[in-house]
């Protein structure tokens, strides 16, 4: 099997952003970006490369949620490697 890159954006709690950034890391983010959407609100965009195997996105998904100060997430896009 290859490996699958996956796109989300976080909406995180403004005051906890950089604890945030740093548990996605610990998850396994490749690559974290800021995205201002206005009126101060910033999203994260977060890149995560993983194996392609059933429920790979779903067990992370779970691991991303049980991260504090996350208001929301939403897949912005995958693609095979």
């Amino acid at each position: 099997m290859g490996e699958v890159a996956v796109v989300y954006k976080i909406n995180p709690e403004l005051d906890k952003k950089d604890g945030i950034k740093t548990k996605l890391t610990e998850i396994g983010a490749k690559e974290i970006q800021e995205e201002d959407v206005g009126f101060g609100i910033t999203m994260l965009k977060v890149v995560f490369v993983m194996e392609d195997k059933p429920n790979c996105m779903e067990d992370l998904e779970k691991k991303i949620e049980a991260v504090e100060g996350i208001n929301s997430i939403q897949i912005e896009g995958t693609t095979l490697l």
